[in-house]
């Protein structure tokens, strides 16, 4: 395993992390330049596996400049601080809201085990990081590589403290999980909407700012580069309302396991490559999240 790179950018590179033991699934993404970052950390389980692939690209952990996560969750920052062991001159960019659970993870860990609950286990843990090896990004912050700048946006509504990166130099865009999830093996755009924090206006927002940007690349974090980003958004948007509508019909009635396999239904005839059980761990993950969402507009609506 090593860091290829993307087809019209030999600088900008990208590994499979082998998340969650799937194919094409976590990608973390290299920045050759007079400065060198990686955007996402994956999991803790991640962490011998991107240092190797690294190291087989040729580029040594203690070369790396920043690590870059997109949001706290644990599939996306969780292997930071265990990555930092070794890249020991990086610093970690992170959302300026989500800075102090990387200082100190104990409530964010409480909250994943509560939120993710089985599945909780599959997603690791976390290490503190020293906070003078944190940066808190805030919106438009920019950071300079050499014939680059990445600059930050917040992107609430997958979670509040979420950030796309726009790159100056490939007009790409890391999008980590607002745009959703690309199944890029059966070429498949789906929702991911988790609890405690979704938010379907905030969420529509995001996709909508992410093209004014006018980008030629999407680049998920779950996976890889879709060159297409006009049509992404114009199915996510779709695909995201249809889900919400979806569940706050059905939530009364149905159970979750019942939603999450009426949802991978509609999905699964164009879902091939990717195990159907690994699919529906993501559907339902939704399904919760939805559930959750709705409930706190019902709460906010009674306070009124």
């Amino acid at each position: 395993m090593t860091f290829s790179p993307i087809a019209w950018d030999k600088s900008t590179l990208i590994t499979d992390s082998r998340m969650f033991g799937a194919e094409e699934f976590g990608a973390i993404y290299l920045i050759e330049d007079e400065k060198v970052a990686m955007i996402e950390s994956g999991t803790s389980f991640d962490r011998d596996r991107i240092l190797a692939a690294a190291k087989e690209f040729g580029r040594k952990p203690q070369e790396i400049d920043y690590l870059i996560v997109s949001h706290i969750h644990l599939d996306h920052a969780g292997g930071a601080g265990f990555l930092l062991e070794e890249m020991r001159n990086a610093k970690v960019f992170v959302h300026e809201r989500g800075y102090k659970h990387l200082a100190d993870p104990t409530r964010l860990l409480t909250s994943a085990k509560a939120a993710l609950g089985a599945s909780a286990d599959e997603f690791g843990t976390m290490k503190p990081i020293p906070t003078d090896r944190l940066v808190a990004v805030k919106d438009g912050q920019r950071l300079e590589l050499g014939k680059r700048e990445l600059v930050f946006y917040d992107s609430p509504g997958h979670a509040p403290h979420e950030l796309t990166i726009f790159d100056t130099y490939n007009k790409g865009i890391y999008t980590g999980d607002a745009a959703g999830l690309y199944l890029s093996r059966d070429e498949v755009l789906m929702p991911i909407a988790p609890a405690p924090a979704f938010s379907l206006e905030d969420n529509m927002r995001s996709l909508d700012r992410m093209l004014e940007l006018q980008p030629r690349a999407l680049f998920f974090s779950h996976y890889g580069p879709h060159t297409n980003p006009r049509a992404v958004v114009t199915i996510q948007k779709m695909q995201y309302a249809e889900w919400a509508d979806f569940v706050q019909r059905r939530r009364g009635q149905d159970s979750k396991e019942s939603m999450t396999e009426e949802l991978y239904r509609d999905l699964g005839i164009r879902i091939k490559a990717y195990e159907p059980g690994f699919v529906k761990k993501r559907i339902r993950d939704s399904v919760e999240g939805l559930i959750v969402y709705h409930q706190r507009l019902e709460d906010a609506a009674r306070r009124i």
